[in-house]
């Protein structure tokens, strides 16, 4: 068992690869999709998801999207998913300088996947000053999926949108704030 733990995870690829599809809702994902949430170039993880295929811990479905889905009857998927949850959470800073560039941004708030916490509709609240579709945003939301090695859910809102929120007792918002979260920027 600890050969199979060590060859699971050796190499950052690897190691992302399993966390992404550990935390997938439905355990699948094609090449693509996965290729382009983790910001990796397409040879060495297809390279990767085959080799875990051969391992046994993912199942490689015969389809033309090349669809990879994790095999939950092997043995060390939970105690993986547990280790992997508990050891590679972006810290606040990590998340902070993902969002470096973004114009604007008074409130950063962490939650769902970020927090440990599965009640969350939302992994990521951004709220700005003035442009809520700012595609530096985009670019922001992207980076820290490659530092999470996760798709993340995320909601943006101007700033008077938020305060007219907050104000109707918005449900997306309650949810953030009554589960666990983390306030990563605050600009008051």
């Amino acid at each position: 068992m600890f050969r199979d733990v060590v060859r699971l995870l050796t190499s950052t690829t690897r190691a992302k690869l399993l966390k992404f599809f550990l935390f997938q809702t439905d355990g699948r994902a094609n090449l693509a999709t996965t290729v382009a949430t983790l910001g990796l170039k397409k040879s060495p993880v297809e390279k990767e998801l085959l080799q875990l295929a051969r391992m046994g811990i993912l199942i490689k479905k015969q389809t033309k999207d090349k669809i990879f889905l994790v095999n939950y009857a092997h043995p060390l998927v939970e105690p993986l998913r547990i280790f992997l949850e508990a050891t590679t959470l972006p810290t606040d800073r990590e998340i902070k300088d993902a969002f470096r560039g973004v114009r604007g941004l008074s409130l950063l708030i962490a939650s769902g996947a970020l927090a440990r916490e599965s009640r969350s509709s939302i992994d990521l609240l951004i709220v700005v000053a003035k442009n809520p579709h700012d595609p530096h945003i985009i670019q922001a939301v992207k980076r820290a999926e490659r530092l999470s090695a996760l798709p993340l859910r995320y909601a943006v809102f101007a700033a008077k949108d938020y305060e007219e929120r907050i104000q109707a007792y918005d449900r997306l918002l309650r949810d953030v704030f009554e589960f666990s979260h983390r306030i990563i920027i605050r600009e008051t």
